[in-house]
C-alpha cells in the first residue's frame, strides 16, 4: 500500500513539476540571414532537457511502483522433526 502511495505522489509530482517548467522555460531564438531569407531556429537551454530527464526518470519510478504487485511471504507446510 505504502509503494503505490509513493508512486502516486511521484508520477503527480513529476506531471505538475514539467507543466510549471514548461510555463516558464522559452526557447532561445537565433535568427540567421542569408540572402534576404531569415531563418528562425529556437533552442531551448541544456538545462531544460535535464530536467525533463529527470522528469521522465521519476514518473517512470512512479508508474511502476503503483503497478508492483506486494510479494506475499511463501507459506511452508509445518514439518514434525521428532520423527
Amino acid at each position: 500500500m505504502m509503494k503505490r502511495a509513493v508512486g502516486i505522489f511521484l508520477s503527480f509530482s513529476a506531471i505538475l513539476t514539467y507543466l510549471k517548467i514548461e510555463a516558464h522555460y522559452y526557447p532561445l531564438e537565433e535568427k540567421i540571414t542569408l540572402n534576404g531569407v531569415t531563418t528562425v531556429i529556437y533552442n531551448y537551454p541544456s538545462m531544460y532537457w535535464v530536467i525533463c530527464v529527470i522528469l521522465l526518470i521519476t514518473f517512470i519510478l512512479g508508474i511502476y511502483l503503483i503497478l508492483a504487485k506486494n510479494k506475499q511471504p511463501k507459506e511452508y507446510p509445518l514439518y514434525d522433526i521428532s520423527k
